[in-house]
C-alpha cells in the first residue's frame, strides 16, 4: 500500500484547467521532487493534497484513508503539513509563539502551554533558530523566516511534509544548508514532497521526481531518468542537467 496515493486528480478554475488527471504514489521514507515551469500546477497540486482546495475529480489517499476534500485542519490532524512559497508567520508573534501554535493545534497537541513551549524550543533548536526564540517574526531575515516556516510545519508532528519552494531566494551556501536540513528531517522518519526550481537541489535530494507541465504529469522517474528525458528538457530544463 502506498503511503500517499493520488489518482486522477483534476482541478479547474472557471475555464482554466490547473491540474488534469494527475496520478502519483509516494512510499514512506522517500523524498519526491516536484518540478515544472511556472504555472504548471505544482502549488495547486499541494493545495489539493492538503485540503486548501477541493478537486473537481480524482482522489487522495493517505495511509490507506481517503482524505479527498477534507478540511485542511483535518488533513493536518492526520499528519500532513506544508510550507508556503511566501512565508505565513504571525509577524507580531515571536518565533517561539509561532511554533507553539502548531504544538497546540496540530496532530498530537501538547497537553498544556508549558509543554508546548518546551517542545517548540526543541523544534527551533532543530532548525537552527533557538537563539531567535524571542525575536518577533517580522525582524527575522529571509532564511530565518523560511526556517521558522519549516519549524511551524514540524510543530504539527507531520508524517508527510510538503515544501513549496523552501530554497527560493537563498544563496548557494544557504541552499546547501537547507538541503542538509531537509535530509535530517527525512532521517527523522518524515516523508517529503519538495517543490523546487533549483534543479540541482532536487537532483541531490530526491529519490524520485515528477514533472508537471500545463497541469499534466509529463514525466516521472529517478532524477537521472527525468533530467535525460527529451520532453522534460524541451518543456522545462532547456538543456541537459549535469548530474555530477
Amino acid at each position: 500500500m502506498a503511503f500517499l496515493k493520488v489518482q486522477g486528480l483534476t482541478k479547474s478554475f472557471g475555464g482554466l484547467m490547473a491540474i488534469r488527471n494527475v496520478d502519483l504514489e509516494l512510499q514512506e521514507g522517500q523524498i519526491l521532487g516536484l518540478i515544472g515551469p511556472n504555472g504548471s500546477g505544482k502549488t495547486t497540486l499541494l493545495n489539493l493534497i492538503t485540503g486548501f482546495l477541493k478537486p473537481n475529480a480524482g482522489a487522495v489517499h493517505f495511509m490507506g484513508e481517503n482524505i479527498t476534500g477534507l478540511p485542511r485542519f483535518k488533513v493536518s490532524q492526520r499528519g500532513i503539513a506544508r510550507t508556503f512559497q511566501l512565508t505565513k508567520a504571525f509577524l507580531d508573534f515571536t518565533a517561539l509563539e509561532n511554533v507553539m501554535v502548531g504544538r497546540v493545534y496540530g496532530q498530537q497537541p501538547a497537553k498544556n502551554l508549558a509543554r508546548a513551549a518546551e517542545e517548540s524550543l526543541e523544534i527551533l533548536d532543530r532548525v537552527g533558530l533557538l537563539d531567535k526564540a524571542h525575536v518577533k517574526a517580522r525582524n527575522l531575515t529571509l532564511m530565518q523566516r523560511k526556517r521558522l516556516e519549516l519549524a511551524r510545519a514540524l510543530a504539527t508532528k507531520p508524517r508527510l511534509l510538503l515544501l513549496d519552494e523552501f530554497m527560493s531566494g537563498l544563496n548557494p551556501g544557504e541552499t546547501e544548508d537547507a538541503m542538509q536540513l531537509i535530509r535530517q528531517i527525512r532521517d527523522s522518519q518524515v516523508t517529503l514532497i519538495v517543490v523546487e526550481h533549483i534543479v540541482k537541489a532536487i537532483v541531490g535530494l530526491s529519490d524520485r521526481v515528477v514533472v508537471l507541465n500545463m497541469g499534466e504529469k509529463i514525466a516521472e522517474g529517478t532524477p537521472v531518468q527525468v533530467c535525460e528525458d527529451p520532453h522534460v528538457i524541451e518543456c522545462y530544463l532547456g538543456k541537459a542537467v549535469c548530474l555530477k
